[in-house]
């Protein structure tokens, strides 16, 4: 009995174990590349920091450096991103095995010049008063009376918080740098996805079709979720019997919405992702078709159209992305011109693909 507690014990405490074993420097950047990608600047300089501290590959730590000062640059802290710009700088000249490529010293030089004039008004800025801190209790620093200066009217200075800034790209020496765009990292995503549909259309028996998307957007970094709204594209062909030829013809089910998507970074590069799309789809070739009842129809079939989907991302690269779509359902109320039995055109889709942020 006791070794069977003993073992029960042991086994509750791997998961604990595991849990406790300090991240490696390559788990450090990871998540700092996640956070940065997210726009959180903060959170990626701590994770870089953490990385280059327990860094031991001293070729490495250069790439630390740059990624910090590229972080500070876009959190619009120009002292900071100064200084490590001017350390990764000193780093890579002692490292005579990998020397810096010319065109990125000129680069990240003109940098550091651009900055001093940022952290000289910072600084200036900074040192303007009011320079102390004010309790809720306090009486205004000015006045003395804690209420509005009876000259101006003003009352005690605020603090503002404000947005990261901009920012801009990196690596051209092969080094492990940190990579983003001229303007913040907020990119425009496109996922191209196929799979099959499984339709329900009345009392018709409508065997699985292949079917495709387009879905594109814009995202918006809210914390650890990511919301993007754009677009989506679906397209699924749907073979039937002309009644009235008997020859083989292909209707098309046409969906074009828009679209609100949010992704939720569960571990670096990985994230959970939901769907929400309204918009219209159109039943087009249907005409002298089953789903007409072999009645003839003028053009397509235009109908409400609602589609939610689940899915979840793998960040191949910081660009690209894997996708898989395990459930993605679509409902549209019958148009009048089809079949009475058909109240709703639905479908249930499965869909791998992949994706594109710029």
């Amino acid at each position: 009995m006791k070794r069977m507690t003993c073992l029960a014990y042991a086994l509750l405490l791997v998961p604990a174990l595991a849990a406790a074993e300090p991240k490696t420097p390559d788990e450090w950047y990871k998540e700092g590349e996640t956070h940065y990608n997210l726009g959180n600047f903060h959170e990626a300089i701590a994770a870089f920091k953490q990385a280059f501290a327990l860094e031991t590959v001293d070729s490495k730590k250069s790439a630390y450096l740059y990624n910090i000062a590229q972080s500070y640059r876009f959190a619009k802290d120009c002292s900071n991103a100064q200084f490590f710009y001017k350390r990764f700088l000193a780093l890579r000249d002692s490292d005579k095995s990998k020397p810096l490529a010319a065109d990125k010293r000129a680069e990240i030089e003109a940098r550091i010049k651009e900055l001093e004039d940022c952290a000289r008004q910072q600084e200036a800025i900074k040192n303007k008063p009011p320079d102390q801190n004010l309790k809720p209790d306090d009486p205004d620093p000015k006045t003395g009376t804690g209420k509005p200066d009876p000259k101006t009217g003003k009352g005690p200075d605020v603090a503002v918080k404000k947005d990261p800034g901009d920012g801009e790209e990196d690596d051209s020496d092969k080094t492990k740098l940190q990579k983003a765009a001229d303007a913040p990292p907020k990119v425009i995503s496109v996922r191209l996805v196929g799979g099959g549909a499984k339709l329900t259309t009345g009392t018709l028996d409508v065997p699985i079709q292949a079917t495709g998307a387009v879905v594109a957007g814009y995202p918006i970094s809210v914390d650890k979720l990511v919301v993007e709204l754009g677009a989506g594209f679906t397209f699924t062909p749907v073979p039937f019997e002309s009644m009235a030829t008997s020859t083989s013809k292909t209707a098309r089910l046409i969906g074009l919405v828009a679209n609100a998507g949010a992704t939720y970074a569960v571990i670096p590069k990985l994230g959970l992702r939901a769907d929400l799309g309204i918009g219209a789809m159109f039943f087009s070739g249907v005409s002298e078709s089953p789903f007409t009842n072999g009645a003839p129809t003028s053009g397509a079939l235009s109908m409400l159209h609602l589609r939610v989907g689940v899915s979840a991302d793998y960040a191949i690269t910081p660009n690209f992305i894997a996708t898989l779509a395990p459930l993605v359902f679509s409902y549209s109320p019958a148009k009048e011109g089809l079949r009475d039995d058909i109240k709703s055109i639905r479908a249930l889709d499965f869909m791998v693909g992949f994706g594109y942020r710029m």
